[in-house]
């Protein structure tokens, strides 16, 4: 299982370029292996992608499949936002369309 951070208002999964196993950049959904590791370090982890609203985001659970499809959505691209609804449902948009 793995932790995510999830938008309550807008869904959206908390993304950022990090570093794969091979050392290259790509942009993808942070992830932990650990709830209490998500939650301890959320605040910091959302202040240094730009978000000042650290009580509006959830730890919420994942598994391994879940995780890759939304890095699959991602696309490697930083303009692209995934959004998750209550019911599990993904969209995603690109910050040029807003």
């Amino acid at each position: 299982m793995f932790y995510v951070l999830r938008h309550t208002q807008t869904g959206e999964i908390a993304a950022y370029i990090q570093k794969n196993n091979y050392d290259l950049d790509y942009y993808g959904a942070k992830q932990w292996d650990d709830k209490s590791m998500a939650e301890q370090e959320k605040d910091a982890f959302l202040s240094a992608i730009g978000h000042d609203d650290p009580d509006l985001w959830q730890v919420l659970p994942v598994n391994e499949s879940r995780l890759k499809i939304f890095n699959v959505k991602l696309k490697n691209d930083p303009t692209r936002k995934l959004c998750l609804d209550p019911e599990g449902n993904m969209t995603v948009h690109s910050v040029q369309d807003a």
